[in-house]
C-alpha cells in the first residue's frame, strides 16, 4: 500500500492511558498507520493543550477547545485551510459540535474524510435523549453524514441506526476494532480452586453497561449453589448505585472492587480472571473484551456488546440468550462446568485465536485506508 499523510481528529489527546474508549482506538490506529511508513498526525481538541503524555511514533497537534461547542480554535481553521491535498482526514467521536464545524470546513477546503461514531448510532444509544439526538440529527448531523468519504462502523447493531437516522443512501463499511498484544509480565493464572473468578473492567455505568444484569445474574448464581467471587474494575457515575445494589442482594462478601486499574495493574486484574463478563446494554465494539481474549481469557457476553457472534462462531465463551439475570446465571453455571473439565483451556485457546485472526490493528487500519481509495 502507498504511504499516505494521515490526520486524525478527536476531541483528547488520543491517550490510551485513559478510560475512554475512542481516544484509546485513535491511537493504535495513529501507532499502527505510523508504523508502516505513513505520515500520520493526531489533531486533538481539548481544553488543556500541554503535552502531557509519553513520546510517540506519531505527531501530535493540539488545539484549544471552546465551551462554545460550535466554536473552534483559529489556528485548527488555518490547519485545515492548508492542508495538503489528498490527506486522509479521519474523524471520531458521534453529536459532536466540534467536528460538524471541521466537518464543513473540510468539505468547503475540498477535502475527503472518514467519519467514525464509535458506537454513537448504535440504536441502543439512540433511545438514551432521543429526541435531542433526533433533533441534532437532522440541523447537524445529518451534514457530517453526508459529506462523509464513508461511515465506519464497529458493530452490526450501528448499521440499523444509521439507517433510521440518515436513510439508505450513505456509505456505510463495517469494520472491527482492533487489538494490540499486551506485553503484560503477568501470565494467565490456571485457578486451581473451587470458586471461579468472573471479572468486570469499565466505566460503572449501570444501564449502559448492564451493571444491574451482571449484580442480579452472579446473586442468582450464588443462590443456585455456584461458587465464584466477581471482581470489578473502575469508576463511574454510578459507583454508589452499584455498591448499593450489591449490598441490597446481601452479597458483598462475594464482591470485590478496585477502582481505576491501567498498565501493568489492568493486566495483573485481567491474568487472574477465570471469566471476564460484560452484559452491555449498548456497546460500539468493546476493546476489554478483545484484551481478555488475547491474554487468554473467556468471556461472557450479551449480544448487544456487538462480539457475540465472533464468540459463538470460535467456542470462545459464552453468549447470553438474552440479556436478563436469569441467562447470565445459566451462563456462569456452564462457564464452571466447562472450567472443570478439558474444554476450558481450549475456550482459553479458541479465545486468544480469535483476537488473532480477526482483530489485528494492522489488519484494521490497512481496510480503512484501503475503503477511503475506493470510489
Amino acid at each position: 500500500m502507498k504511504e499516505n499523510k494521515i490526520i486524525h481528529v478527536v476531541l483528547g489527546k488520543a491517550n490510551p492511558n485513559r478510560q475512554n474508549g475512542v481516544n484509546k482506538v485513535v491511537f493504535e490506529l495513529a501507532m499502527d498507520q505510523s508504523d508502516k511508513g505513513h505520515d500520520v498526525t493526531v489533531w486533538g481538541i481539548t481544553y488543556n493543550p500541554v503535552v502531557n503524555f509519553p513520546e510517540r511514533t506519531f505527531k501530535t497537534r493540539l488545539f484549544k477547545d471552546s465551551r462554545l461547542k460550535f466554536k473552534i480554535a483559529q489556528e485548527l481553521k488555518q490547519a485545515i485551510k492548508y492542508s495538503q491535498q489528498g490527506t486522509v482526514f479521519h474523524l471520531h467521536g458521534g453529536f459532536l459540535p466540534q467536528l460538524f464545524i471541521v466537518s464543513r470546513l473540510l468539505k468547503k477546503h475540498r477535502c475527503d474524510y472518514i467519519y467514525t461514531p464509535h458506537g454513537a448510532f448504535n440504536s441502543e444509544a439512540l433511545k438514551r435523549s432521543k429526541w435531542k439526538k433526533t433533533i441534532y440529527s437532522r440541523l447537524f448531523e445529518k451534514v457530517l453524514v453526508a459529506n462523509a468519504r464513508f461511515v465506519h462502523v464497529i458493530g452490526k447493531s450501528e448499521i440499523k441506526g444509521t439507517r433510521s437516522l440518515f436513510g439508505s443512501s450513505s456509505r456505510i463499511e463495517l469494520v472491527p476494532n482492533g487489538h494490540s498484544y499486551s506485553k503484560s509480565i503477568f501470565p494467565k493464572i490456571h485457578n486451581n480452586g473451587e470458586e471461579t473468578n468472573f471479572g468486570f473492567i469499565g466505566r460503572l455505568e449501570m444501564h449502559t453497561k448492564g451493571l444491574d444484569i451482571l449484580v442480579n445474574g452472579f446473586k442468582e448464581f450464588l443462590d443456585n449453589g455456584g461458587l465464584g467471587k466477581l471482581h470489578i474494575a473502575g469508576t463511574g457515575s454510578d459507583e454508589d448505585e452499584v455498591k448499593l445494589l450489591i449490598k441490597e442482594n446481601g452479597i458483598e462478601d462475594f464482591v470485590v472492587f478496585y477502582g481505576a486499574l491501567f498498565g501493568i495493574y489492568k493486566d495483573q486484574f485481567l491474568s487472574g480472571l477465570d471469566y471476564l463478563c460484560l452484559t452491555s446494554r449498548n456497546e460500539g465494539l468493546p476493546g476489554v473484551v478483545l484484551e481478555a481474549m488475547g491474554t487468554k481469557i473467556p468471556c461472557i457476553v450479551s449480544q448487544e456488546t456487538n462480539i457475540g457472534d465472533f464468540i459463538a462462531e470460535e467456542n470462545a465463551g459464552f453468549v447470553l440468550e438474552s440479556n436478563a439475570p436469569k441467562f447470565l446465571s445459566q451462563a456462569m453455571r456452564k462457564a464452571v462446568i466447562a472450567r472443570e473439565t478439558s474444554k476450558y483451556r481450549l475456550l482459553c485457546f479458541n479465545a486468544f485465536f480469535l483476537v488473532h485472526e480477526h482483530f489485528q490493528w494492522s489488519i484494521v487500519s490497512d481496510k480503512l485506508i484501503q475503503k477511503f481509495h475506493e470510489s
